[in-house]
């Protein structure tokens, strides 16, 4: 009995050393836990935010667009009204060049950077999805992209023709007034392409929020998971405590 009495003592002792050991580290545990799962948010974050930075660009952007379309239906109304002048023609034909090479190439460029950058984030957030349920995001983003390049594709299209016309084409008859249609069709697909990025804008919002969220939740989750396990480690330590503590008794026993 003294022998049992005294390997129980010493199970005892080392099961409250390791045990009242391993409680702290629980807390070492959920601190490396939460500054990975922060690293981990942080990719799709910093994407999120960088693509909000661009869709305001975007929309600076189409608004310059807008503004240009309107010149040149403004300019081609009055050439369809009016008898011809070759001036007119002229003026209206570098308008449209101005605004191919100026407003509409740097929109068309912010566009590219806008779509990247969101398609990258949206990746990165259902990637991260798979092991965090709470991003789990439906891919409307990439459907928006997909209305807005079919848009964009569109403009691409008047603004080629337009382009190619010079001011003896501009001064034909009927040709002022196509160019006007052309534009107020343009007009429309950027109001459209406004509306679309104001939606992508929200989305990259509402990203945002639940890459918070997660990060919220895997705070919380991570400390109760510290909090049982240290729970745990205490409770197996006062068990072997009191292992420690029958053993000692057996030990005085006499056989």
């Amino acid at each position: 009995m003294r022998i049992m009495g005294w390997l129980a003592s010493a199970a005892g002792l080392v099961g409250v050393v390791v045990f009242n050991g391993l409680a702290p580290l629980t807390w070492v545990l959920r601190a490396d836990l939460r500054g990975r799962a922060r690293d981990l948010l942080s990719i799709p974050d910093m994407g999120l935010e960088a693509a909000g930075a661009v869709t305001g660009a975007a929309a600076d952007w189409l608004g310059e667009a807008s503004a240009g379309i309107v010149d040149i239906k403004g300019k081609a109304d009055e050439l369809a009204r009016a008898p011809v002048l070759d001036a007119a023609a002229t003026d209206l034909a570098a308008s449209v060049d101005t605004f191919v090479t100026g407003p509409y190439a740097r929109l068309r460029s912010v566009y590219a950077g806008l779509r990247e950058r969101v398609l990258n984030a949206s990746d990165a957030i259902r990637g991260i999805g798979r092991a965090v349920p709470v991003l789990a995001v439906a891919g409307v983003v990439a459907d928006r992209f997909s209305e807005i390049d079919a848009r964009m594709l569109e403009i691409d299209a008047s603004m080629t023709a337009l382009a190619a016309l010079r001011p003896a084409d501009l001064a034909e008859p009927g040709v002022a007034a196509t160019v006007s249609e052309r534009a107020a069709a343009a007009e429309e697909r950027i109001q459209a392409i406004t509306e679309t990025v104001a939606e992508v804008d929200t989305w990259l919002e509402s990203g945002r929020e639940r890459v918070a969220a997660a990060d919220r939740r895997s705070a919380i989750v991570l400390t109760g998971g510290a909090a049982i396990g240290t729970g745990l480690c205490l409770f197996v330590a006062w068990l072997n405590v009191l292992l420690f503590q029958q053993g000692r008794r057996w030990s005085r026993r006499q056989v």
